[in-house]
């Protein structure tokens, strides 16, 4: 349904001496129709910028992007616009993403005026409804609504466009506990009454084992595990995520060998020369020299 191909993305800061970030290293994934795939890893690993790259909203260096069998990576803006209902996000700070000076309801009208959608009252009732929104909320301002209210309020206002794939980039992350698992239960509900696809972006394993029907783990841009059961990794990173274990800050250079070298307790002299392949186990797949023996 969506599907990415030898994906990169680079990113240069600074004026004098420019530093060069590879946020995303030649990432190829496929997600299928209602579909869940949960993109797994560290803050900083890359997570978010494929997510971005996958609903066109940055350019990637290489690689293509493919929905629906039409290649999006060189399209022009102007036809862009054209799919852009299709493909939606829903972000770790919902309050971030909303106008603070328009009221609730301007802001779930907005998307439906621009994409020129008749019937827009009955659209927005409909959505109302299927997130769980009172209509009182609509007169309120953003500052005026809880954390997950806010949340119900983008989901709604995602949704509203009827869209085939979605973006969940952390929407839990910044929610206390008993929120979080309602806003879980709200998302598997619409993925199945919309027959939605999502690209559910985490770095929380729990969150990732409820919602997720099959896992990638990322690490420094890249994804070096794909599985469908988190309770049998195959990549060391993963089990370390599951073992809740920190890495120590030693990121060091590793020429062309494996980024995971230094934290690995299965390292060997040809993880630091020689990149690891991708190897497939029992349909799994994982960037690891521990499997080839």
């Amino acid at each position: 349904m969506i599907i990415g191909k030898n994906l990169t993305k680079i990113f240069y800061h600074g004026y004098i001496r420019k530093t060069k970030i590879v946020a995303v290293n030649n990432v190829s994934l496929k997600i299928n129709e209602n579909e869940t795939v949960c993109l797994i890893g560290e803050s900083g690993s890359g997570k978010s910028t494929l997510g971005h790259l996958l609903l066109r909203l940055i350019k990637p260096d290489k690689g293509d992007i493919y929905f629906y069998n039409s290649n999006i990576t060189k399209m022009k803006e102007k036809e862009i616009r054209k799919i852009r209902k299709y493909l939606q996000l829903i972000p770790q700070h919902p309050d971030l993403s909303l106008n603070p000076r328009w009221k609730i309801k301007k802001s779930l009208l907005e998307p439906l005026i621009l994409n020129k959608i008749e019937n827009k009252d009955e659209v927005l009732r409909r959505v109302l409804y299927d997130v769980g929104i009172k209509e009182e909320l609509l007169d309120r301002y953003p500052h005026e609504v809880s954390g997950g209210e806010l949340q119900r309020v983008i989901i709604a206002r995602a949704i509203s466009l009827k869209p085939k794939f979605i973006v969940c980039d952390e929407p839990t992350s910044m929610l206390d506990i008993s929120t979080q698992a309602s806003i879980l239960n709200l998302l598997k509900k619409i993925k199945e009454e919309y027959k939605l696809s999502y690209l559910f972006i985490t770095h929380d394993l729990d969150v990732a084992k409820i919602m997720g029907d099959k896992f990638l783990v990322m690490y420094r841009g890249e994804i070096i595990e794909e599985n469908d059961n988190l309770e049998k990794p195959l990549h060391p990173y993963t089990e370390m995520l599951l073992n809740r274990k920190r890495l120590l800050e030693n990121n060091g250079n590793v020429n062309n060998g494996c980024k995971f070298f230094y934290h690995c307790p299965y390292a060997e002299e040809i993880c630091f020369k020689e990149e690891p392949p991708t190897v497939e186990v029992n349909g799994k797949k994982v960037k690891c020299f521990k499997y080839l023996k």
